[in-house]
């Protein structure tokens, strides 16, 4: 069996997260494996379509935190083939509200419902092959945005941003949103989130575009979802009077507390969102912001 290019970028384990979550839009999707007081997060970016990122690139985008910056270990390794089987001692069950997240080596729970409709028995199965894009349900932002989507009624179109799985637009299907459109800026992730979908038995539109150029359409009267870092929310917000009709919600998802969380809602309200509620798990925070109008 080959061997596969990998980086490990090691960090104290309390900034795991953040440094995953930052790297991945450089990266695409790692492992996790704790070792003392580090983690090490295990990127295979060629097999993701990353290619080469230097060394001074990565270290440019993490956070500029002194003691972070000064234990942080960057390593070119190769890694034995067969490295995706890994995810199975991660990658358990989940309940969030009525949405069930299971890999697809694992069996749904009595009375659970699949297909492309919504029920009112208590939990929606979504089926998740894992490694192909980012949003697993492991991560805090997407269990955010995950419990955010379920405080209102599933009503009209939904749009999810930076769709990577496909779990937030599987589960919006399940959950009764209809139309279900998706986009991302990442080839891999739009073929993740089709292939997951039909899977699953849903209906999504998924298309290949940035966040700075999706549909406008998608954006008016819709519930738009935004698991992703600070720039590209910032992005979105921007675009949302242009859109000519207010969003029903946005649920911004990969945003972390304090300095961040305030310039979201900062620039929120400028869109003329308010936050309707906000969770907090670790270092982020998940917002449902919502028009003045509404709340």
């Amino acid at each position: 069996m080959g061997a596969d290019p990998a980086v490990r970028v090691s960090v104290p384990i309390e900034w795991a997260e953040v440094a995953g979550a930052t790297l991945l839009d450089l990266l695409g999707p790692y492992q996790e494996v704790e070792e003392g007081g580090y983690s090490h997060l295990v990127f295979y970016p060629f097999r993701h379509g990353a290619g080469y990122v230097s060394d001074q690139e990565l270290l440019a985008a993490l956070p500029s935190d002194g003691v972070l910056r000064s234990r942080v270990v960057i390593e070119r390794v190769l890694v034995p083939g067969g490295w995706e089987e890994g995810w199975k001692d991660h990658f358990r069950p989940l309940t969030v509200g009525r949405i069930y997240v299971r890999p697809p080596w694992e069996e749904p729970p009595p009375g659970v419902k699949t297909g492309n409709a919504s029920a009112d028995g208590p939990l929606l199965d979504v089926v998740l092959t894992p490694g192909l894009a980012f949003g697993t349900g492991l991560h805090p932002t997407t269990r955010g945005a995950l419990a955010l989507m379920q405080d209102a009624p599933a009503e009209g179109p939904l749009t999810d941003s930076g769709s990577g799985s496909g779990i937030l637009s599987i589960a919006a299907a399940l959950l009764g949103f209809r139309p279900v459109c998706a986009f991302d800026n990442d080839p891999l992730a739009v073929e993740a989130t089709r292939t997951n979908a039909a899977a699953n038995g849903v209906d999504v539109e998924v298309r290949l575009c940035d966040v700075a150029a999706p549909p406008l359409e998608w954006l008016r009267r819709a519930t738009v979802l935004a698991n992703m870092t600070l720039e590209p929310v910032r992005e979105l917000l921007r675009l949302l009077p242009q859109a000519g009709e207010p969003v029903l919600r946005l649920i911004a998802a990969g945003i972390l507390a304090g300095d961040q969380e305030a310039e979201v809602l900062e620039r929120a309200a400028a869109a003329g969102l308010r936050p309707a509620r906000l969770i907090y798990e670790g270092e982020w925070v998940s917002l449902d912001l919502r028009p003045d109008a509404d709340l």
